[in-house]
């Protein structure tokens, strides 16, 4: 059989994940916690949104494991939250992200198939027209990595992309 192409991998350094499910609206959720992460300059490296056919939604978001601490007191300082508001953190997570490059959807059932038949945890997943993401243990990475390149036609010469950098948020500024 042959396999399905893809245009490449690329691997995010250590994430932490903070999954929130709460009866209410997520847009005061997330207008809150997102103005709270941008006061202290954390960025947000993933964020899905879901609702449950009864009525309850679900945030999930990723920060660098370095604001792990951080992130935490803002998620449950100061009554930014909802009563109700149920809040999962996970440390040590990591993102894989597959471009599909003109390949069908199945790519994304394929992937969870693989990683259910390895034992492999799916944390989230996001996708959009170019990328497919994965959540997933951070010590399991090289694990991931190995499971899409036996799963996959990847191009010739192909390594996954590491992250070299890690970018902050500062307010210093450049004068010429």
């Amino acid at each position: 059989m042959e396999r399905l192409k893809i245009g490449g991998l690329k691997l995010s350094f250590a994430l932490c994940q903070f999954e929130l499910r709460a009866p209410d609206p997520p847009q005061k959720i997330l207008s809150t916690i997102s103005s709270a992460l941008s006061t202290e300059k954390i960025n947000i490296e993933f964020l899905t949104h879901s609702s449950n056919k009864d009525g309850t939604c679900c945030l999930s978001l990723c920060v660098g494991e370095d604001n792990f601490a951080s992130t935490a007191a803002i998620i449950h300082g100061r009554d930014r939250l909802p009563l109700h508001c149920d809040v999962k953190a996970r440390e040590q997570v990591g993102m894989l992200t597959i471009f599909p490059y003109r390949s069908p959807l199945a790519i994304l059932g394929v992937i969870l198939a693989e990683w259910k038949g390895n034992s492999m945890p799916v944390y989230g997943v996001a996708t959009s027209l170019s990328a497919i993401s994965v959540l997933t243990d951070f010590s399991a990475m090289d694990k991931a990595v190995e499971i899409i390149q036996s799963s996959f036609q990847l191009p010739s010469n192909h390594a996954p992309l590491r992250p070299e950098l890690h970018y902050y948020q500062g307010t210093a500024t450049n004068k010429d």
